[in-house]
């Protein structure tokens, strides 16, 4: 009778692990479908003026209909695999139980054992069998934990950018590029080639150049959200690599190319620069960037949502807001990534008049496609290719042929048309 208590132990524990290994795949699998068709949901939200505008919500929606059903495709066979885990199981432990009752019966019948022990067999077997059985839904709830668990270890091994170690030196705003060669991590060739200038404190200089010459790496450098593979870049004599990553992005202030917007109000969007920030000092940095109007007209004012990544807002509202958040950081040293492109000409204009009056003794980077932008700049460099091929004042540049003069000529017939 013992014997029989235990005879198909073994094989639901080797039934467990076998389907423990074949539904973790289809548990990651399962996992992934989601996530692509969260995204794809995510995506249609947050670009719904997009998808309206080019008439694409049948599309859109088709997309969405063959993500969902690649998960619920996953799902079911998730479910088919424990069904059948289930049904087999249940199948083998009843047949368990009915065999040790027969035998059982049978001996008790014999007088080998008294009907006292046959119970108590019975109850035994009750009390091991399906603790047994239930160890193979503790295996598939461990696949699901273990897919969700490699994901997360996935980003939590990733390494950790140190931004306390390193010097923090007083920043004035001297910068000097010594031929700095930069290349990405997955790239084959340098980016910026043998780079060299220099800044002084409070100047402005604008740098100008065709799609992916560079423009954006040479900004990614002075945040150290990369470091460069050869050369020397120093602020204020400082080797950059030496100075303290979060006190050199205190020192920086930067509007990138693609201002993000948090789904908070106005105030605290701008605020977020700057925590200890009033609404007065919010108002001024908001009146620099020309959009304090704009928020003034909202309902809310200050306090208006802007939704999942400022959704709510056109693409200069967004670049002006981003604009304010900088400004209101107040320091040494600012850089705007091309972030005037979605103003028109004389939104830029009275920009960048109210930023040369509060930008006194900052030093200032200004990266734009627009020469009107950047004729009153100190200095002008032009890059292409990753190196640079023109360095010098608006006024001379337009005397000597190259890239400055052709964009300053066909801007200025461009603006001629218009009129």
């Amino acid at each position: 009778m013992a014997w029989l208590a235990v005879i198909s132990m073994p094989i639901i524990m080797l039934m467990a692990f076998f389907f423990f290994g074949k539904i973790q795949e289809v548990f990651k699998q399962s996992d992934e479908a989601e996530g692509n068709m969260s995204e794809t949901f995510q995506n249609t939200l947050t670009g719904t003026r997009v998808v309206k505008a080019f008439n694409r919500e049948a599309f859109e929606l088709d997309k969405f209909e063959k993500k969902n059903r690649i998960f619920r495709d996953f799902t079911l066979r998730v479910i088919k695999i424990l069904g059948f885990y289930w049904s087999l199981s249940d199948t083998i432990c009843l047949l368990q139980i009915l065999l040790v009752v027969v035998v059982g019966v049978f001996e008790a019948r014999l007088g080998h054992i008294t009907v006292g022990d046959f119970f108590v067999f019975v109850s035994y077997e009750s009390m091991i069998l399906w603790p047994m059985r239930n160890v193979g839904r503790i295996l598939s709830d461990m696949g699901k934990v273990s897919i969700a668990l490699d994901r997360i270890l996935e980003i939590l091994n990733e390494p950790i950018e140190d931004i306390m170690s390193g010097e923090t030196p007083e920043i004035k705003g001297n910068i000097v590029f010594d031929h700095v060669h930069f290349r990405y991590d997955d790239g084959n060739e340098d980016v910026l080639k043998d780079v060299t200038f220099d800044i002084k404190a409070g100047q402005t200089i604008a740098i100008m150049g065709p799609t992916g010459s560079g423009k954006s790496s040479l900004v990614h450098l002075l945040t150290r959200l990369y470091d460069y593979q050869s050369g020397s870049i120093t602020i204020d004599g400082v080797e950059l690599k030496r100075i303290q990553r979060k006190h050199l992005r205190k020192q920086v202030g930067i509007v990138l190319q693609e201002p993000f917007l948090f789904s908070k109000s106005i105030f605290e969007n701008i605020r977020l620069a700057n925590p200890n920030a009033d609404l007065d000092e919010i108002q001024r940095a908001a009146k620099t960037a020309s959009v304090h109007n704009v928020i003034s007209d909202f309902d809310q004012g200050y306090e208006t949502l802007v939704g999942e990544k400022g959704v709510t807002l056109s693409g200069g509202q967004k670049q002006r807001i981003a604009i304010a958040r900088t400004i209101i950081n107040d320091s040494p040293i600012l850089i705007f990534d091309d972030s005037l492109s979605a103003v028109d000409t004389e939104t830029d204009a009275y920009i960048r008049s109210a930023l040369q009056r509060v930008s006194k003794g900052i030093t200032t980077i200004l990266i734009t496609h627009r020469v009107s932008s950047v004729q009153s700049a100190d200095k002008i460099v032009v890059l292409d290719e990753g190196r640079i091929i023109q360095s010098g004042r608006h006024e001379d540049l337009i005397k000597e042929e190259g890239l400055y003069k052709r964009i300053y000529e066909i801007q200025s017939r461009i603006v001629k048309e218009v009129v």
